[in-house]
């Protein structure tokens, strides 16, 4: 059985539904693209997450090292990770992809003021689930950064793998084109950093980072059904909570056209965060314990928000 090409086909209408987005036609001007870059960079910081995860769990970063087992796995993600994590910036340095994003950002006068200061909350020491709770950013952005981190802290080698794979490396080469098709109608200068940015995504994903992706989850599952469900079920989930992720940002631009975008208060934005959290915790099997200590609170508040009778489902 190719295990490879059944997961491809159980997300090829998932992909078709991101490729067909209605948000790529909605980004007619700069202001339009600015909202779709200040909430993306959280998918790029996050981007990172899942990466060094899966770097952690195949090689070795301990002080006293030792060889990991799976040889060709380690070579591919460390392969990719350089790139990543150390990239050629187009301006005679180095840098990561997500430090080129933000010059990208700052170059079309998008905001950074959220994600500098969620990284600054991550440099000062608070964890990164308190750090998302606080930060004042969409929820459907919220939502998706905890996806990735859940999916970093409690998933088999074999999970982030298709995670990384399908719901990144795949995808986002066809992502980013229909992103460039749009983005070069506007026909801003200012917006020539970001287009750059992308085709580089395009260029190393499309040609290298996405087949060592496959080959790497190919090398973690082998001959075993269960690994090869789990890595299905991960890729589902991946490329769905992109979706999600793209329904709110379509949602904020024609907000931010009609004038009259969306009130959440942040209190009730927490709560909803919180709810979410929850149920997607249990998904990933973890107890009423394990869910407080994530969230730095106490047990019976956890307990106190199931019972409330409302929707956690979102």
């Amino acid at each position: 059985m190719n295990h490879s090409k059944s997961i491809s086909e159980r997300i090829a209408p998932l992909n078709d539904r991101l490729r067909s987005h209605p948000l790529y036609e909605a980004m007619n001007s700069v202001e339009d693209v600015q909202v779709f870059m200040e909430n993306h960079v959280f998918a790029v910081w996050d981007f990172m997450t899942i990466l060094k995860s899966l770097q952690r769990s195949l090689t070795c970063v301990e002080t006293v090292w030792l060889p990991s087992n799976n040889t060709s796995a380690r070579r591919f993600v460390n392969e990719i990770v350089l790139c990543e994590e150390s990239d050629e910036d187009g301006e005679g340095g180095y840098a990561s992809h997500f430090e080129i994003y933000l010059r990208a950002m700052k170059r079309c006068q998008a905001s950074t003021a959220q994600i500098d200061e969620f990284i600054l909350a991550l440099r000062n020491g608070t964890g990164p689930l308190v750090a998302l709770q606080n930060a004042r950013i969409p929820d459907c952005t919220r939502q998706f950064v905890y996806r990735t981190l859940s999916t970093a802290t409690h998933s088999q080698s074999c999970e982030l793998a298709a995670s990384f794979a399908y719901g990144r490396e795949h995808m986002l080469p066809e992502v980013f084109e229909r992103v460039i098709d749009e983005v070069g109608e506007i026909g801003n200068q200012q917006l020539g950093y970001f287009v750059d940015y992308l085709r580089r995504h395009i260029e190393m994903d499309g040609d290298s980072h996405g087949p060592m992706a496959e080959e790497m989850i190919r090398n973690l599952c082998g001959d075993s059904e269960l690994r090869w469900r789990l890595a299905e079920q991960a890729a589902l989930r991946a490329v769905e909570a992109r979706i999600r992720l793209w329904d709110g940002v379509l949602v904020q631009i024609e907000a931010r056209r009609s004038s009259s975008p969306e009130m959440t208060t942040p209190a009730r934005s927490n709560e909803r965060f919180l709810e979410a959290t929850i149920q997607l915790g249990w998904i990933d099997g973890l107890s009423t314990d394990e869910i407080s200590k994530q969230l730095q609170m106490p047990a019976e508040q956890v307990e106190a928000i199931v019972g409330g009778g409302e929707d956690i489902a979102g």
